[in-house]
Protein backbone atom coordinates (compact mmCIF):
# COMPACT_ATOMS: atom_id res chain seq x y z
CA UNK A 1 0.00 0.00 0.00
CA UNK A 2 1.56 3.30 -0.81
CA UNK A 3 0.38 6.19 1.32
CA UNK A 4 0.98 9.75 0.83
CA UNK A 5 0.76 12.43 3.20
CA UNK A 6 -1.38 15.51 3.62
CA UNK A 7 -4.17 14.56 5.92
CA UNK A 8 -4.12 15.32 9.39
CA UNK A 9 -6.77 12.11 9.76
CA UNK A 10 -6.26 8.79 7.62
CA UNK A 11 -8.41 5.59 7.44
CA UNK A 12 -12.06 6.85 6.42
CA UNK A 13 -13.34 5.02 3.59
CA UNK A 14 -16.75 6.58 3.55
CA UNK A 15 -17.66 9.98 5.11
CA UNK A 16 -20.75 10.57 5.70
CA UNK A 17 -22.86 13.93 5.88
CA UNK A 18 -25.71 14.29 8.86
CA UNK A 19 -28.83 16.08 9.03
CA UNK A 20 -28.67 18.37 11.97
CA UNK A 21 -30.56 16.41 14.28
CA UNK A 22 -29.87 14.25 17.63
CA UNK A 23 -31.51 11.22 18.43
CA UNK A 24 -30.84 7.62 19.60
CA UNK A 25 -28.91 6.07 16.74
CA UNK A 26 -28.92 2.04 17.08
CA UNK A 27 -26.29 -0.05 15.50
CA UNK A 28 -28.00 0.14 11.74
CA UNK A 29 -28.61 3.19 11.83
CA UNK A 30 -26.33 5.02 8.98
CA UNK A 31 -25.96 7.51 12.24
CA UNK A 32 -24.04 5.01 14.17
CA UNK A 33 -20.92 4.22 13.53
CA UNK A 34 -20.95 0.61 14.91
CA UNK A 35 -23.04 -0.01 11.88
CA UNK A 36 -20.47 -0.35 9.54
CA UNK A 37 -17.04 -2.33 9.51
CA UNK A 38 -15.11 -0.05 8.23
CA UNK A 39 -14.01 3.18 9.51
CA UNK A 40 -16.53 6.40 8.36
CA UNK A 41 -16.13 9.84 8.78
CA UNK A 42 -19.10 12.17 9.75
CA UNK A 43 -19.91 15.79 9.59
CA UNK A 44 -23.45 17.63 10.59
CA UNK A 45 -24.59 19.93 8.61
CA UNK A 46 -25.65 22.86 10.69
CA UNK A 47 -29.32 23.66 10.38
CA UNK A 48 -29.99 21.07 7.85
CA UNK A 49 -33.19 20.15 9.76
CA UNK A 50 -35.82 17.61 8.92
CA UNK A 51 -37.75 20.13 8.42
CA UNK A 52 -35.66 22.46 6.56
CA UNK A 53 -34.43 19.51 4.31
CA UNK A 54 -37.65 16.90 3.89
CA UNK A 55 -40.74 19.70 4.19
CA UNK A 56 -39.59 22.60 3.20
CA UNK A 57 -37.34 21.49 0.67
CA UNK A 58 -35.10 24.61 1.29
CA UNK A 59 -32.60 25.01 -1.93
CA UNK A 60 -30.74 27.54 0.59
CA UNK A 61 -28.68 24.53 2.17
CA UNK A 62 -27.33 23.50 -0.85
CA UNK A 63 -24.15 26.13 -0.38
CA UNK A 64 -23.72 24.01 3.18
CA UNK A 65 -23.80 20.88 2.04
CA UNK A 66 -21.46 21.19 -0.60
CA UNK A 67 -19.20 22.66 2.19
CA UNK A 68 -19.41 19.76 4.06
CA UNK A 69 -18.39 17.27 1.13
CA UNK A 70 -15.54 19.25 0.42
CA UNK A 71 -14.58 19.09 3.84
CA UNK A 72 -15.01 15.87 4.09
CA UNK A 73 -12.86 15.32 0.86
CA UNK A 74 -9.94 17.10 2.78
CA UNK A 75 -10.11 14.84 5.81
CA UNK A 76 -9.18 12.38 2.98
CA UNK A 77 -12.40 10.01 2.41
CA UNK A 78 -12.82 8.48 -0.75
CA UNK A 79 -16.83 8.81 -1.24
CA UNK A 80 -19.54 10.68 0.24
CA UNK A 81 -23.09 9.39 1.22
CA UNK A 82 -25.71 11.16 3.44
CA UNK A 83 -27.94 10.35 6.10
CA UNK A 84 -31.43 11.54 3.77
CA UNK A 85 -32.92 10.68 0.90
CA UNK A 86 -34.23 13.89 0.32
CA UNK A 87 -30.96 15.10 -0.97
CA UNK A 88 -31.30 13.72 -4.36
CA UNK A 89 -31.98 16.98 -5.57
CA UNK A 90 -28.69 18.14 -4.87
CA UNK A 91 -26.77 15.06 -6.27
CA UNK A 92 -25.27 16.60 -9.44
CA UNK A 93 -24.54 19.92 -7.82
CA UNK A 94 -22.73 18.06 -5.19
CA UNK A 95 -21.00 15.42 -7.12
CA UNK A 96 -19.64 18.34 -9.57
CA UNK A 97 -18.45 20.20 -6.48
CA UNK A 98 -16.00 17.33 -4.96
CA UNK A 99 -13.44 14.66 -7.19
CA UNK A 100 -14.57 11.63 -5.16
CA UNK A 101 -18.28 9.69 -5.49
CA UNK A 102 -21.47 10.91 -4.29
CA UNK A 103 -24.36 9.34 -2.98
CA UNK A 104 -27.11 11.46 -2.31
CA UNK A 105 -30.05 9.26 -1.61
CA UNK A 106 -30.85 5.47 -1.90
CA UNK A 107 -33.20 7.08 -4.40
CA UNK A 108 -30.21 6.92 -7.15
CA UNK A 109 -31.26 2.95 -7.25
CA UNK A 110 -34.32 3.01 -8.21
CA UNK A 111 -33.44 3.16 -11.86
CA UNK A 112 -31.18 0.47 -11.58
CA UNK A 113 -34.07 -1.71 -10.01
CA UNK A 114 -36.30 -0.73 -12.65
CA UNK A 115 -33.97 -2.41 -15.40
CA UNK A 116 -34.17 -5.17 -13.56
CA UNK A 117 -37.72 -5.60 -13.35
CA UNK A 118 -40.34 -6.97 -16.12
CA UNK A 119 -42.06 -4.31 -18.18
CA UNK A 120 -44.59 -2.10 -16.23
CA UNK A 121 -43.96 -3.60 -13.00
CA UNK A 122 -43.41 -0.70 -10.17
CA UNK A 123 -40.56 -0.35 -7.84
CA UNK A 124 -41.55 0.44 -4.54
CA UNK A 125 -40.56 3.34 -2.46
CA UNK A 126 -40.80 3.72 1.40
CA UNK A 127 -40.41 7.43 2.62
CA UNK A 128 -40.72 8.89 6.06
CA UNK A 129 -42.98 11.74 4.29
CA UNK A 130 -44.63 10.84 0.61
CA UNK A 131 -46.11 14.41 0.71
CA UNK A 132 -42.91 15.68 0.59
CA UNK A 133 -41.36 13.73 -2.18
CA UNK A 134 -41.37 15.66 -5.19
CA UNK A 135 -40.48 15.31 -8.89
CA UNK A 136 -37.13 17.83 -7.97
CA UNK A 137 -35.86 14.30 -5.86
CA UNK A 138 -37.47 11.99 -8.16
CA UNK A 139 -35.30 13.20 -11.13
CA UNK A 140 -32.09 14.43 -9.11
CA UNK A 141 -31.77 10.71 -8.19
CA UNK A 142 -32.26 9.51 -12.47
CA UNK A 143 -36.07 8.57 -11.77
CA UNK A 144 -38.10 9.97 -14.98
CA UNK A 145 -41.50 10.34 -15.73
CA UNK A 146 -41.51 6.46 -17.42
CA UNK A 147 -40.22 4.69 -14.44
CA UNK A 148 -43.36 3.54 -12.69
CA UNK A 149 -43.15 4.02 -8.89
CA UNK A 150 -45.24 3.24 -5.79
CA UNK A 151 -44.99 5.56 -2.66
CA UNK A 152 -45.59 4.99 0.63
Amino acid sequence: MRVQGGQNLYGFTVGILMLDTQFPRIVGDMGNAATFDFPVRYHRVIGATPERVVRKGDRDLLPTFIEGARFLEQEGVGAISTNCGFLAKFQRDMAAAVRIPVFTSSLMLVPLVHRMLSPGRAVGILTVDASSLTSEQLSGAGIGPDMPIAIA
